[in-house]
């Protein structure tokens, strides 16, 4: 039987969908989900939380609208790419750290998150893993160094849900 909460998170990616026992209470990609909400819930000037594949695809949401969140998460899989394929002023590209986004009606933010198995009928799956990337949208007036330590925070949390964690610095609040 479908719960509710199944139905509401389960996720389309094109032809492919994730099994809604992918979502099901007590399951990675439900306890992923419920960091997202959480920290959506408790960081100032949050509005919205999504986990991505780097291939564009949403994964798990803070209750972002479906529509919205896929337009998201097509757009800020292109902006990590852009910024990881810009060569640096050492002549090597690297991934950025954390990219931001200011607009007059919201911040967004963009950070990797690791690469997890925990999304396995995903159709970008290599190797049993997706790679995937946190994007937080804020308040325009949103604490940018607040907001930026609480994402690494999360990210940190991820770490036992990802096969390959992202090493993030110790950074020390304000």
């Amino acid at each position: 039987m479908t719960t509710t909460r199944e139905t509401e998170t389960s996720h389309l990616t094109g032809s492919h969908a994730l099994p809604a026992s992918a979502t099901a209470p007590g399951s990675q990609a439900s306890d992923l989900a419920g960091f997202l909400e959480q920290f959506a819930a408790d960081t100032s000037g949050v509005t919205h939380a999504v986990l991505l594949s780097r291939d564009g695809i949403r994964l798990v949401d803070s209750g972002v609208d479906k529509d919205w969140a896929d337009e998201l998460a097509a757009a800020i899989c292109g902006v990590a790419s852009i910024s990881a394929n810009i060569t640096g002023p050492t002549s090597s590209k690297r991934p950025a750290g954390q990219i931001i986004i200011e607009r007059d009606d919201c911040l967004f933010f963009v950070q990797n998150a690791g690469s997890s198995s925990a999304f396995p009928n995903h159709p970008g799956n290599v190797r049993g893993v997706v790679d995937t990337i946190l994007a937080v949208i804020t308040t325009a007036d949103a604490d940018v160094g607040g907001v930026g330590f609480e994402m690494s925070r999360l990210v940190d949390r991820f770490a036992p849900y990802m096969d390959i964690p992202v090493r993030t610095a110790g950074v020390e609040p304000r």
